[in-house]
């Protein structure tokens, strides 16, 4: 104490400083260097924690993999947005090249006009993006090659797929590091697999994601024979399917072969493609479905209030937002959580979906993997199928109370759909050689059957899920629902594969305030009742006052005496009532919306800071007590 006291003050003040400096220095290296590893991932979806399917895949690398990452300095320097990402990219591929031991090298370009890293950039065929009027480019694109110089890419690094990161990237390694793709079989009542069969049209979007990870090889309906190679069937609103191909199907299922099947009672894409076509709409499946005890309700589709999307509609003149209850939005709370294919999914969207129900008798048990809200109603199919009328839909809503099922795995032992056998050839047809034989008939089968039902088809189609956006003259597809995800975990499920299930469902969700959509829902089913009646009762007196008007006498000239004009007065008043409580219907109804969003604000903008400021008080107050306290008993005892 004598040394630091014959120190002079201003010698120990830069002392203390010089201290201070290097010991925040020093704890700052310490904690850099031993807390490298540890990190704090705090967001609800877990957006930047590695996922265990990730793990698997980087750990399960046999041969080495270059990851080239190309980011050109001015573009990130004209770009904040691009300079986060790219470092957010950078850093998720550090812990890919740990985590794979090695196996992982990993690369980092900054190609600039005129150089042999842009030359490098351009000859992986990345997507230039203008930096200026001058023309010269930038590049943010990522490459990655394996031993025999397999090649896989992402031209542009697009932000708005930042949510996909980790899929897209483990993705292109899974892909690079796989030797053979199972084989699927695809089946289709609909030209969803594009090529010559549509004459230009293109592929459904969900059928690339299935290429993406399977061989895919089309069979025709009039084929007559399931190839002896496939791995899985695909079957996609089957319909005219030749009873040889019925029977491949039968069989292949009860010796142990896989089947995704997707059927309705009415495909509105069917109905839009056919044109007038009179069989569009249902599928034609019965028969198998029944054989595997699973009804397709006939002539009904599934109505949710609970899971109704909103949709524009034009009201009398006016467009106007409601629910359409055959268009669903299903969450989390729909799905089955400990199954491997729904567990991770976030949404499905569904378009007049069916109704599935198990059949008695028939060996089997269906287990739901999506299923409706106990908001779910019938509908007739005739009331959706043309034209379909969305406020009657949502206003004459009765909810059954009753759970029903879109989406099932079949298991169990089920009988044959051909007790009979093979069916017979017809004339001039010969046997080919990889038809079943007679003596080859298997009536039932001998172990469970693997097969997953979903009674929605349009729930395929790119609209339903996805939306797709021009930069750069290239297309960025981002989805906002797990349709797709949904069809190729089922796939990967049924052939044995689950590496990239837990990541397809790490998308961008939107989290609605389901208590406020209660609120808004029942406010609007109360409107729309009271509305009809208003509109109804102003529609009428509209009616009788022009009756009343039109009386006309020969000549042509208005005839209305004393007790008409009054009549006709009464007429106007009444309709101005009419309008007026319409209003005030609407303002009431309204009210609850309003009161409890005025309620959310409060409680955004100033229940903390009021929180706060009262903690801050109450602790004044302890303090200035205990301080009081302590002066009074120090009076006491001096």
């Amino acid at each position: 104490m004598n040394f630091f006291a014959n120190i002079d003050r201003g010698k120990l003040a830069g002392l203390s400083a010089v201290l201070a400096v290097v010991i925040f220095l020093s704890v700052n290296i310490f904690a850099n260097t031993t807390f490298r590893g540890l990190e704090v991932d705090l967001t609800e979806e877990k957006l930047f924690t590695l996922s265990d399917g990730t793990r698997d895949i980087l750990k399960s690398i046999d041969e080495p993999i270059t990851v080239r990452l190309f980011v050109s300095k001015r573009l990130v320097e004209l770009n904040s947005g691009h300079a986060t990402y790219a470092d957010r990219i950078r850093q998720l591929l550090e812990r890919y090249v740990d985590i794979s031991g090695g196996k992982i090298k990993l690369e980092l370009y900054s190609p600039e006009p005129f150089t042999d890293e842009e030359d490098l950039a351009v000859a992986f065929g990345l997507q230039g993006v203008p930096l200026d009027n001058t023309g010269d480019l930038g590049y943010f694109g990522l490459v990655a090659t394996n031993s025999v110089d397999k090649m896989e890419r992402i031209a542009y690094l697009s932000p708005e797929r930042e949510s996909f990161l980790e899929y897209d990237l483990s993705k292109m390694i899974f892909k690079l590091s796989q030797n053979k793709k199972p084989l699927v079989g695809l089946i289709a009542g609909l030209p969803i697999a594009g090529g010559p069969r549509v004459q230009g049209g293109q592929a459904w979007a969900f059928v690339e994601q299935v290429r993406e990870f399977f061989d895919v090889t089309i069979l025709n309906p009039t084929d007559r024979v399931i190839p002896g190679n496939i791995d899985a069937l695909l079957i996609v609103h089957p319909k005219g399917l030749s009873e040889h191909l019925m029977y491949g199907i039968d069989q292949f299922v009860l010796k142990g072969g896989k089947a995704l099947v997707y059927v309705d009672e009415n495909s509105e894409i069917d109905v839009a493609m056919a044109r007038g076509r009179g069989d569009a709409g249902p599928s034609d499946f019965d028969k198998m479905l029944n054989a595997w005890g699973v009804e397709l309700v006939e002539g009904k589709v599934l109505g949710d209030l609970e899971g109704a999307r909103r949709v524009n509609v034009n009201l009398r003149g006016q467009t106007a937002v409601t629910d359409y209850v055959t268009w669903l939005s299903y969450l989390p709370r729909n799905f089955k959580s400990d199954d491997a294919i729904t567990a991770d999914l976030q949404r499905i969207t569904l378009a007049n979906a069916g109704i599935l129900k198990p059949l008695d008798g028939k060996g089997t048990t269906l287990v739901p993997l999506i299923q409706s809200s106990p908001q779910s109603m019938e509908i007739d199919v005739a009331k959706v199928r043309a034209n379909p009328d969305v406020v009657s839909l949502f206003r004459d809503f009765k909810p059954s109370g009753k759970r029903e099922i879109v989406a099932a795995r079949v298991l169990g032992t089920p009988s044959t759909a051909f007790p009979d056998g093979p069916p017979a050839l017809k004339e001039g047809e010969t046997a080919l050689p990889d038809m079943p034989k007679a003596e080859d008939h298997l009536a039932k089968a001998d172990k469970d059957i693997s097969v997953i039902v979903v009674s929605d088809v349009d729930m395929l189609h790119e609209q339903f899920w996805m939306q797709s956006r021009q930069l750069f003259g290239q297309t960025f597809n981002v989805p906002f629902a797990n349709n797709a995800d949904f069809a190729v975990n089922s796939l990967e499920n049924l052939s044995g594969g689950t590496a990239l299930m837990s990541l397809r469902a790490r998308t961008e969700a939107v989290r609605s305030f389901t208590y406020v959509d209660d609120v808004r829902k029942n406010a609007e089913r109360q409107f729309r009742d009271k509305e009809q009646q208003l509109a109804t009762q102003i529609d009428n007196i509209k009616t009788e006052l022009a009756e009343l008007l039109n009386r006309e006498q020969a000549g042509g000239e208005l005839v209305i005496g004393p007790a008409d004009k009054a009549k006709a007065e009464e007429y106007r008043h009444e309709m101005v009532r009419l309008r007026k409580e319409l209003r005030d219907v609407q303002y009431e109804l309204r009210k609850d919306i309003d009161d409890l969003d005025a309620l959310l604000k409060f409680i955004n903008i100033a229940a903390i800071p009021l929180l706060l400021g009262a903690i801050a008080l109450v602790w004044l107050l302890i303090g200035r007590a205990r301080r009081a306290r302590r002066y009074t008993l120090a009076k006491h005892e001096g």
